[in-house]
């Protein structure tokens, strides 16, 4: 009985410092003094509606995916943005697009080279039909990708 006294009590002390009223905004308060008020959002709609709200001059949404096996990456190609993730998710890069648009018809390459072997960066999209090893999936392009010395092999499809 001692414990569970304690218990209630323990757990009134620790909630009663912090109040959320119905308009949204949290209160910490310590005895009859305002401690902090900050206004949270009462719902994902208010969430959606202030994403929707941010201008952004430039979509990024991805036009062609490529992954691989042993080791496992992950690339995204937009219009503006590459992003590589290799090694099972231990490395990854983003880059600026400066290889210009990939399409259905042409082969793909984009490629920075540098004397330091670690910035050194290339990608090849060939416009050839592919087995994915992974899941056995067909897709349209043999994609292989040089990061840091090392030579990551797969397929890639666009974006639907």
């Amino acid at each position: 009985m001692k414990n569970y006294i304690i218990f209630i009590l323990s757990f009134n002390i620790l909630f009663s410092c912090t109040q959320v009223n119905s308009n949204g905004e949290k209160t910490i308060t310590q005895g009859q003094d305002t401690l902090a008020s900050v206004e949270i959002s009462t719902s994902k709609i208010d969430a959606l509606n202030t994403l929707s709200e941010i201008d952004e001059t430039e979509t990024n949404s991805f036009l062609f995916k490529a992954s691989g096996i042993e080791p496992g990456w992950l690339l995204e190609i937009s219009e503006f943005k590459i992003k590589l993730v290799m090694d099972y998710g231990k490395d990854s890069v983003i880059l600026d697009n400066k290889g210009g648009v990939i399409n259905g018809k042409e082969d793909y390459h984009y490629e920075i080279q540098d004397k330091d072997i670690s910035k050194s960066f290339s990608v090849k999209a060939m416009n050839k039909p592919c087995i994915d090893g992974g899941s056995g999936d067909k897709k349209d392009r043999v994609v292989v990708v040089k990061y840091k010395g090392k030579t990551y092999q797969g397929c890639g499809s666009f974006v639907k």
